[in-house]
């Protein structure tokens, strides 16, 4: 698993390390700048350039930024400093190496006049490579006035662009863009790669990162909290469920599916078909006979429970049923009628086998969250963003504003696993633990995919695995679904129907990765 670390994380870190440690911050930034340096340097040879124009803010960026301009400016590269501040204000060790860089001939002009902003842009356009040394991983308001002046030229310069530790204007915690951003071609960071550089939109803001080690103490990046995983292909293989040659129906995992309603059949229909594709032995739909037709016809491996109006009989069906089986999957397309709502309260109250919450499950839940405190076994929640605002009762905008949080903190207070769904999905323990998950596809935002993606995450909580090893290959294998369909496809061509068909040719893809 690739380790990952909030901005926070990181800060607390360098504190730390100097403070208590004894470690001198005029060091970390004489080394963070020497490989900046470095790293301009390569750039500058592998386009032929030989100048450069660096851009630095009041904070530890622009002191690195500084080192780098001193060292450039020593080994004869062109280097034009502009500060967005007024350097009189510079403080501590960006103080001391902005006094290096002028005590050896370097000048650097104030971005506060149009005289100077002018400079700037010719400076941009004779350049080859621009440093963004302005704003670092503490941001936390709107970018506004002269910084997004200096932004929009940046990015409008068609010049190569490095940013220091992270994008300016991206937020280290959640990749999201603080009204403008620095569109990088690289990034070089430091120690850790922050996952804000890890999901959208920072991570294509961030271009290709460089994680460059400056000196922190081992023990303290080990510490695990603050910490954010990326699983990567051989991760996702290792959790295969494993298969041998006397195995049969029973052993490969058998997934009870309470979904679909009138008018909403596909729902069930891609749950169950996705399942069948991610290796489960049976599937079974229990629905209403509206719906079971259709599944006979759509998804002929299935077998149904057939519900009726009567949601007292129904409830004893369904608990009787779900004692043959290995993991039960609620919410695709159910509706939120008073059965639906009555079924699902039973459901989660009374069967004790591993549970999914997908969809309209999740929308009953959110009118009365503490029920998920009835469970007697393992939870398993796949909300997206919208569900989300209605489980914690805000906007999908503010669960989009602060996705790792809202997500680790649901989970840990009610004891499921969640999934919170979107580019970059948040997986959310109740230990506290958090994942991201890297594989998906602009082709996957259409109806019916969230729908297959409970199928996929059923299928593998029956085979046996662990609520979080399920999610994780779930959404792996879902979001790997997605980009082989994209290929196959086109982004605008790709409907569920084809994710959920994808779903076995992307894990025959992971048991081919060594």
């Amino acid at each position: 698993m690739l380790r990952t670390a909030l901005g926070s994380r990181v800060r607390k870190i360098d504190e730390t390390a100097i403070k208590e440690r004894g470690i001198p911050g005029e060091g970390l930034m004489e080394t963070a700048g020497s490989k900046l340096y470095r790293s301009v340097l390569k750039s500058l040879k592998e386009i032929d350039g030989s100048r450069c124009v660096i851009v630095c803010g009041a904070g530890n960026n622009g002191g690195d930024g500084y080192v780098a301009a001193r060292l450039l400016k020593e080994c004869g590269i062109k280097e034009s400093v502009f500060s967005l501040v007024d350097t009189k204000k510079l403080s501590g060790d960006a103080l001391l190496n902005f006094e290096r860089y002028t005590a050896m001939g370097g000048e650097t002009k104030i971005l506060n006049s149009d005289k100077n902003m002018n400079d700037f842009i010719l400076s941009s356009e004779a350049a080859d490579v621009i440093v963004d040394a302005v704003f670092g991983t503490g941001i936390s308001r709107e970018i506004g006035g002269n910084a997004k002046r200096v932004i929009d030229i940046i990015n409008s310069s068609g010049k190569y662009v490095v940013s220091v530790d992270i994008p300016s204007g991206i937020g280290a915690d959640d990749g999201r863009i603080y009204g403008v951003s620095v569109k990088a071609d690289k990034t070089v960071t430091f120690q850790m790669n922050k996952l804000g550089m890890c999901i959208e939109p920072g991570r294509t803001m961030a271009g290709k990162v460089e994680v460059e080690d400056i000196g922190l103490p081992e023990d303290l990046c080990r510490e695990e909290k603050g910490i954010v995983y990326i699983m990567e292909e051989k991760d996702a293989a290792k959790l295969l469920p494993k298969r041998n040659v006397l195995m049969n129906k029973g052993d490969a995992g058998k997934v009870l599916i309470a979904a679909g309603s009138r008018g909403m059949a596909g729902a069930a229909v891609l749950a169950a078909r996705a399942a069948y594709r991610s290796g489960a032995g049976l599937v079974k739909v229990a629905a209403v006979w509206d719906v079971v037709q259709i599944i006979q016809a759509a998804v002929p491996e299935a077998t149904c429970l057939i519900l009726d109006e009567d949601v007292n009989n129904n409830i004893k069906l369904i608990s009787k049923e779900a004692e043959a089986y290995d993991a039960v999957a609620v919410g695709p397309g159910l509706g939120r009628s008073e059965n639906a709502v009555r079924l699902v309260e039973h459901i989660i109250r009374n069967i004790s086998k591993p549970l999914l919450l997908d969809a309209d499950a999740i929308n009953i839940v959110s009118e009365n969250p503490d029920m998920l405190r009835e469970h007697r076994g393992r939870v398993v929640m796949t909300p997206h963003p919208g569900e989300m605002g209605r489980l914690i009762g805000c906007s999908a905008k503010e669960v989009n504003e602060n996705r790792v949080r809202i997500a680790q903190s649901f989970a840990s207070e009610y004891n499921v696993t969640l999934v919170l769904k979107g580019s970059g999905s948040v997986i959310a323990c109740p230990d506290g633990t958090v994942y991201v998950n890297p594989t998906g596809s602009p082709s996957m935002a259409t109806a019916g995919s969230g729908d297959v993606l409970s199928g996929i995450t059923g299928a593998f909580l029956a085979a046996g695995l662990s609520d979080r090893d399920s999610i994780l290959l779930g959404t792996y294998v879902h979001g790997l679904s997605g980009e082989l369909c994209s290929r196959e496809y086109g982004e605008y061509g790709t409907t569920a129907s084809d994710i959920a068909e994808f779903a076995g040719i992307a894990l025959k893809k992971l048991t081919m990765t060594e």
